[in-house]
C-alpha cells in the first residue's frame, strides 16, 4: 500500500491510520478460528498481527480463540484472515456481590 508521500507501508494489509484515527484507543477484542483450523492458530494469530491485533495473551488453542487489541478500523482486516470466523469487541461483565439483594 502506498502511503500520501509515496513510501510503501511496511504492513500493507494494515489500514494506515490518520490523525483522527491516532487519537483512537485500542478496543479489546475476540477472535474465533474455525474448527478445522485450530491446529494452525499460532500462524493465525501472526498474520492477525500484521493486519493489526495486539495479542494480550497466548492464543487459546483448546477453544480456538484468540485475544487481543487493535483500532475500531482495523477489525474489517482482521476478518478475513483465512480461518477466522468471527471478530467481536469483548464485552465486560459485572457480578453483583453474592450478599447483595440482586441475587
Amino acid at each position: 500500500m502506498k502511503l500520501p508521500s509515496g513510501r510503501r507501508s511496511r504492513r500493507p494489509f494494515q489500514v494506515e491510520p490518520t490523525m483522527d484515527d491516532l487519537a483512537q484507543s485500542k478496543i479489546e477484542v475476540i477472535v474465533t478460528v474455525a474448527e478445522d483450523r485450530k491446529a494452525n492458530l499460532k500462524q493465525i494469530a501472526s498474520e492477525l498481527q500484521i493486519r493489526g491485533l495486539e495479542l494480550t495473551a497466548e492464543p487459546l488453542e483448546d477453544l480456538g480463540m484468540i485475544t487481543g487489541k487493535a483500532l475500531e478500523m482495523n477489525l474489517d482486516q482482521l476478518k478475513i484472515v483465512s480461518g477466522v470466523t468471527a471478530v467481536e469487541k469483548a464485552g465486560t461483565v459485572h457480578i453483583a456481590p453474592p450478599d447483595s439483594d440482586v441475587q
